[in-house]
């Protein structure tokens, strides 16, 4: 199983058993492991695209949380980043998986350095389903052209 996967199902784990028993430690830790799982799906996809197995993990530790977000970001607002002649319903596809990741994101921060928010069961389970529909969604666009060099955008700092 790779790592982004056993986040995903770690993230799941923490949230399983009876709703009183669960700490605010397991609700925010699977909001946070949430993010995590697919912070490191993005990287795996984008670096299986690098030819060379040995390097792949050393290519993985440039990808910048900031960056990665504004590139997402970017996405979603079709303003700022269009995509002429793509398929529609690929592009919202993209648009759904890049939303998630900055909703994600928004919510480990919240998670992991706002103390005084206190989580509950049903949105710590709301971010990690999230999650897990992201990572639904990614698996029929993967290999889309349009997803591929979403995947590249995310490590390569663009020029203004």
């Amino acid at each position: 199983m790779a790592y982004h996967d056993e986040l995903l199902a770690q993230a799941e784990k923490l949230l399983q058993g009876d709703e009183k028993d669960l700490t605010q430690a397991d609700l925010r830790r699977a909001v946070s492991t949430a993010y995590y799982a697919m912070f490191h799906l993005l990287i795996d996809e984008t670096t299986l695209n690098w030819n060379r197995d040995s390097s792949r993990h050393t290519l993985g530790r440039m990808f910048e949380h900031g960056l990665m977000r504004r590139v997402s970001q970017r996405l979603v607002d079709t303003r700022a980043f269009a995509f002429p002649g793509a398929d529609p319903v690929v592009l919202q596809k993209l648009k759904d998986v890049a939303k998630a990741f900055v909703n994600l994101q928004d919510s480990r921060h919240l998670a992991d350095y706002h103390n005084g928010v206190i989580w509950n069961h049903i949105e710590s389970l709301d971010e990690v389903s999230a999650a897990k529909d992201a990572f639904a969604i990614w698996a029929t666009i993967r290999h889309e052209d349009i997803a591929q060099d979403y995947l590249v955008s995310l490590l390569i700092k663009p020029r203004d």
